[in-house]
């Protein structure tokens, strides 16, 4: 089967769109089948490997926007459309997989141009829902030539479904569950007896990170011996750096996107956290559970669905500094709670190993396939 795959978002921005596009198109290629990555920005191609790379269409340049607390991408150039359908029209796809079809401007643009069978798999829960409910009554005809609807999880596809019709296909992200679990080595510099805090994600204004760095300000006078190490690159770094109060900035490190590295910062960390307000689902989460990490996680319908609070994780209200500061010191304090929660967690996570999303998506695939002809672009 030969599969194209269109997204805004692939390495270098990290995220969970990224990691389902990269993992699933991996996946896809060990079983056999051909695929297309098409994306905006230059030919740069870290994280990637040589077989992913070879196979990625660059369209347009990706810039930064900011929208539903988060920096997200859109790709912008002339000729996008006329490029997009050289592309689909010399690739001869039998079925084109579009994330986040209905934001722009690349799934959008490729929805309206293909005539091949199409999927869209929608990734988002908002909090803008006035402004978002006007945007998708306009690009609702386009949305609706999809041939088949995937959301993330369960909110994700009762919500979208309240904006753009249903049904919906669950099929979750995934982790790579092998890669976090072997092969981590500790980091020399932060391996000296301290505690270490990790947060891995984008530094966006939903993620939590503020909470996080409020929170530690107050834990570091109680408890000296602790760090906090923050992992994740994106256009409002320097903004979360300015939180950082003068007298603990020698106890809190930036340490940019570290791809390949990501393992061995949750190897030589004791408690990892991840609180967003809004989430439709939790890769995050997903590969602090592999790596076997004791998690305090926001305390929202996805993560639940991923971890049960005091068994594999310590839930929290996002935006409560109380309860992060009250969960951190109960992990720097007992060990063999952060041992429990880390073991629990680790045997949850191989239901989400990308070789069972794969079957998923290649299944979901033949019966869009068995179910409808070509269509005019447009139509």
């Amino acid at each position: 089967m030969k599969i194209g795959i269109v997204t805004e978002y692939f390495f270098p921005t990290i995220g969970g769109i990224t990691e389902n596009v990269h993992h699933t198109a991996m996946e896809l290629l060990r079983r056999g089948h051909e695929i297309r990555l098409i994306t905006g920005g230059t030919s740069e191609s870290r994280g990637v490997g040589q077989e992913i790379s070879d196979r990625i269409i660059h369209i347009g340049k990706s810039i930064p926007t900011f929208f539903n607390g988060s920096c997200g991408r859109i790709s912008t150039g002339f000729d996008l459309s006329k490029r997009m359908r050289g592309i689909l029209e010399a690739e001869q796809f039998d079925i084109l997989h579009l994330h986040s079809p209905h934001f722009p401007t690349l799934p959008l643009i490729a929805a309206m141009q293909s005539s091949c069978p199409m999927v869209g798999t929608f990734h988002t829960c908002m909090n803008v829902k006035p402004l978002y409910m006007w945007y998708v009554k306009k690009i609702r005809p386009v949305v609706d030539r999809l041939d088949g609807k995937i959301a993330v999880s369960k909110i994700c596809a009762e919500e979208s479904a309240q904006y753009v019709g249903g049904p919906f296909e669950i099929i979750p992200n995934g982790v790579d569950v092998g890669w976090w679990k072997n092969g981590a080595k500790k980091i020399g510099k932060f391996d000296d007896g301290k505690i270490n805090i990790l947060f891995i994600g984008r530094p966006d204004t939903r993620n939590g990170l503020d909470i996080l760095i409020r929170a530690f300000s107050n834990i570091h006078r109680r408890f000296r011996k602790t760090r906090l190490i923050v992992v994740g690159d994106g256009p409002l770094l320097f903004y979360f750096k300015s939180l950082v109060p003068d007298k603990i900035s020698d106890s809190v490190f930036f340490e940019g996107s570290a791809l390949e590295a990501r393992r061995d910062y949750m190897k030589s960390s004791h408690i990892m956290c991840f609180t967003p307000e809004i989430a439709s689902f939790g890769i995050t989460i997903l590969e602090g559970m592999s790596a076997g990490m004791p998690l305090i996680a926001s305390d929202i319908e996805p993560f639940a669905e991923l971890v049960t609070n005091e068994e594999s994780a310590l839930l929290i209200n996002p935006k409560s500094v109380d309860e992060m500061e009250h969960a951190l010191a109960r992990l720097i304090n007992d060990d063999e709670l952060r041992t429990s929660l880390g073991a629990w967690a680790s045997r949850r996570v191989d239901r989400y190993d990308w070789k069972r999303v794969t079957d998923m998506h290649l299944e979901y695939y033949s019966r869009i396939l068995n179910g409808r002809g070509k269509k005019e672009p447009g139509e």
